[in-house]
C-alpha cells in the first residue's frame, strides 16, 4: 500500500475513527509514530516473517532497497 492509497482509504472514514496497529502478541495498540525505513522484499519469507525486512538482514548488497513508512505501535518493536 502506498501513502496515496492509505490516505484515500482513511478519508472515507469518519474523522474520529481510531487507527490502531497489532499489539505485541494479541490485541491492538495505538500508533505512536511513523518511521521511515529502508527495506528490501524478502522473497523466501515464512508464514511468521514479514514480506519486507531491514537491509541488515541480507548478505547480498544488490538487494533493491525501498524507502517505506512503518506505522509503529507501543509494543510492536518487541516482535
Amino acid at each position: 500500500m502506498t501513502v496515496e492509497e492509505l490516505i484515500a482509504q482513511l478519508q472515507a472514514l469518519p474523522p474520529g475513527t481510531p487507527v490502531l496497529v497489532e499489539g505485541y502478541e494479541t490485541g491492538f495498540d495505538d500508533i505512536v509514530e511513523l518511521a521511515e525505513q529502508h527495506v528490501a522484499q524478502y522473497r523466501n519469507a515464512q508464514e511468521w516473517d514479514g514480506e519486507y525486512q531491514t537491509l541488515d538482514r541480507f548478505t547480498k548488497p544488490e538487494r533493491v532497497a525501498l524507502k517505506a513508512v512503518v506505522i509503529r505501535g507501543r509494543r510492536g518493536g518487541r516482535r
